[in-house]
């Protein structure tokens, strides 16, 4: 009896092992010639960013792009970001594309939630696709918008850094920006500037290119973790401590002009950069400094020490339809448009853009990289990510009224946080009231 149990035994295990080398359950039929749609801004950009590339290694896989340059020809020549929004939210919903390229991280989030997308995970296990050439951090990120499973992957991220004007910093001999300063050190060394020059030959420390105090205020929040709205989306956050000390902050900068606010209808000319010691943008600023061929360098942007991570973006994501007839072909695609081949190619052009996979761009002409790819990923969502556009559309004039007050000494901090916090709730409750109205029509 004893050694018959241990026959049975040694049959199942066989068994196991079998099924474990020949049944691997295949979630996608093998590659046929086949047609999938593709999202794409038009088809000359298509062919020159991927499809020629693409059509290449798979010549059985016919493209057929939807252009998107169609949103901007059906709306006319006066278009209002939210409508753009709702058009190209209908085109992605309505395109029947197998790919669906998806701008930002909330329509990407709103899709998945739908059930729009196709899971990637049991398919990238089939074909052992490489996932560990992309950054660390960013796969998690990307499935945190998936409530934990993955429906896309993006070829490129991007995230603001400091960039000065090393020229500036060697003529009046001060010492340039470190990586992971805080911001009261990087505004104290922006003060260093406040005396240099006057008139037409103005020195600025650092400068808010928007124009707009609340866009620096914004930054500081952000990197601080602060959020505008609760979890919920429903009650406005902005009378507590963290808020308060953020306002205090970016206010004493600016009436000490520690902070330069670009003037409302100037144009940002080249003497106006060549005066600028210090200001935050994103990669796509290289492109702009590299043509101009200013003597410039870049470090991380302001951190809180108390945070050991730092927000990102990244755009377009690419995904799967999650009711695409030829997902296979459309995998392929994605696959393709992420891997290391095009991020290989990608890392000899100029296009202010920052690979999502490590290692293939390490400098951008001659200036390392290392500002944008060193600080952590942050995995809880960044101060935009939830908010309506609409709200911070219309949030703008009174913060903006409410921060000059302060710089002013017409208002504290605490009075200004506190004012804010109610006109921000009411304006939240009328773009909520305003946006269910438009569902109902």
């Amino acid at each position: 009896m004893h050694n018959r149990w241990k026959i049975v035994i040694s049959l199942l295990m066989i068994v196991s092992l079998m099924s474990g080398c020949f049944g691997k359950k295949e979630v996608l039929e093998p590659l046929q010639p086949s047609k999938i749609k593709v999202i794409y801004q038009d088809e000359e950009a298509f062919y020159h960013d991927y499809g020629k590339y693409f059509h290449m290694k798979y010549p059985q896989i016919e493209v057929e792009v939807i252009s998107e340059t169609q949103v901007l020809q059906n709306l006319g020549k006066t278009i209002r970001a939210e409508d753009l929004d709702t058009e190209i939210k209908k085109l992605l919903e309505n395109s029947g594309a197998d790919v669906i390229k998806l701008g930002d991280a909330k329509t990407f989030k709103s899709f998945a939630e739908a059930g729009r997308l196709y899971e990637l995970e049991e398919m990238i296990r089939q074909d052992d696709y490489d996932m560990k050439g992309f950054l660390p951090g960013l796969i998690d990120k990307i499935k945190s918008l998936g409530n934990g499973k993955l429906y896309g992957l993006a070829p490129y991220v991007d995230r603001e850094v400091l960039y000065y004007n090393a020229a500036l910093f060697k003529e009046h001999q001060i010492e340039p920006p470190k990586n992971n300063m805080t911001w009261q050190e990087m505004f104290d060394l922006s003060a260093r500037f406040a005396n240099i020059g006057s008139g037409d030959n103005k020195v600025y420390g650092f400068y808010e290119w928007h124009g707009d105090i609340g866009f620096t205020l914004y930054k500081i929040a952000d990197s601080s973790g602060l959020k505008l709205l609760d979890p919920k989306g429903e009650k406005v956050l902005l009378n507590s401590d963290g808020w308060k000390k953020a306002i205090k902050q970016v206010t004493d900068a600016v009436r000490s002009k520690s902070v330069f606010l670009h003037p409302e209808g100037q144009i940002y000319t080249q003497e106006l950069r060549d005066q600028v010691a210090m200001e935050i943008g994103s990669a796509y600023k290289t492109r702009e400094l590299v043509l101009t061929k200013q003597d410039w360098n870049v470090v991380t942007a302001p951190v809180d020490p108390a945070m050991d991570s730092s927000s990102i973006t990244f755009s377009p994501i690419y995904a799967i339809a999650a009711d695409s007839a030829n997902k296979r072909a459309a995998w392929e695609f994605v696959k393709f448009v992420n891997g290391p081949e095009m991020a290989q190619a990608r890392s000899r052009t100029l296009e202010g853009k920052l690979l999502s996979r490590n290692g293939y761009m390490k400098d951008i002409k001659g200036r390392s990289t290392d500002a944008f790819y060193m600080p952590k990923i942050r995995q809880e969502s960044s101060l935009y990510e939830s908010l309506p556009f609409e709200f911070l559309r219309l949030f703008y004039k009174p913060l903006r009224e409410e921060l000059l007050a302060v710089v002013a000494n017409e208002k504290s901090a605490d009075e200004a946080a506190a004012a804010l916090e109610v006109k921000a709730q009411e304006l939240l409750l009328k773009v909520r009231e305003s946006a269910n109205k438009d569902k109902g029509k």
